[in-house]
């Protein structure tokens, strides 16, 4: 009985361990300036940290539309900054957060009221990345229609994805829900979407 006990113990023991392992590679990833095979670290001297500024890809627009139905908002110019605050290891994922995001030349009054934290994870099989909400991002845009509208994207949200590239290209797509403080006719969901390159560092951003 004794050792039948000893053998479950160490069965759990051993599971646990082979979760804990599993958890940290698949959340392992870096940012690097040079594509790399499957399973290889980043180079060292290579990995891409600090400020990533973003802008509108030319001739794009940033939407945010009424989910399935009309575009609530448009904006022909929109810029972010995103600080990386953990550039990621063998067993740990890229972090940062937004600390800009403004539009502009939109046609309607919009503004990034909070801006939140992400994280970016692997897409497997590829050198691209999905960026996921950490906290809370939220959006106020007085309408016409509708008055105020307060949205927000919360945390464990996708963004949308990072392509491989120089430049890089995040292309945004998420689902924004309405938020307290929201007059009551406005849309209960928005989807905004964009397509923006990366300005600045002037390099090949890849996922790793």
């Amino acid at each position: 009985m004794k050792h039948l006990k000893t053998l479950a113990l160490a069965a759990v023991a051993a599971g646990a361990l082979m979760a804990f392992i599993g958890a940290g590679t698949a959340s392992a990833t870096e940012l690097c300036s040079t594509t790399t095979a499957a399973g290889v670290a980043c180079p060292a001297g290579q990995k891409v940290t600090g400020l990533l500024k973003f802008s509108l890809v030319p001739g794009s627009r940033e939407i945010l539309k009424e989910t399935g139905l009309e575009t609530l908002n448009e904006c022909s110019t929109s810029e972010s900054e995103e600080e990386i605050t953990n550039s990621g290891s063998s067993t740990t994922t890229v972090t940062g957060k937004i600390i800009k995001w403004k539009a502009a030349s939109c046609s309607l009054p919009h503004t990034n009221t909070l801006l939140g934290k992400f994280e970016i994870h692997k897409i497997a099989g590829t050198s691209n990345g999905t960026l996921t909400a950490d906290t809370v991002t939220k959006t106020t845009i007085n309408t016409i229609f509708f008055g105020t509208c307060v949205y927000a994207i919360t945390a464990g949200q996708s963004i949308g994805d990072l392509t491989e590239g120089n430049p890089a290209i995040l292309h945004v797509n998420a689902v924004k829900h309405k938020q307290e403080g929201s007059n009551f006719a406005c849309p209960s969901t928005v989807l905004w979407t964009g397509t923006y390159q990366l300005t600045s560092p002037a390099t090949t951003v890849s996922v790793s």
